[in-house]
């Protein structure tokens, strides 16, 4: 079952004219629950608390993109490369629950 998410990019500092920054919102779909692997790399310690967040949404979001454009040119080179870093990043979160 797929679960939905709400993203909103909120500019929280202020412009050098005071003028408030510009901001979007999106939503998107993920065969993962989010919560659950943001919860497994923060018990992993790899990253404080907000960067967790950061990192695992980050890379939900491009793997999800990359994924929907495999076939584009753009992402050729990169797409062996983040296969390999993410079975290095699923085999380390593995062996890391394993002990604990």
């Amino acid at each position: 079952m797929p679960h939905a998410y709400a993203i909103e990019v909120t500019d929280i500092d202020p412009r050098r004219d005071g003028a408030v920054g510009p901001s979007y919102d999106f939503t998107f779909t993920s065969h993962d629950d989010l919560n659950e692997i943001v919860a497994r790399v923060q018990r992993r310690g790899l990253f404080d608390h907000n960067e967790s967040k950061a990192f695992v949404t980050g890379l939900k979001l491009l793997g999800g993109v990359m994924l929907n454009h495999r076939g584009e040119p753009l992402f050729a080179e990169f797409g062996p490369a983040f296969k390999e870093f993410m079975t290095k990043l699923k085999s380390g979160a593995k062996a890391r629950e394993a002990e604990v």
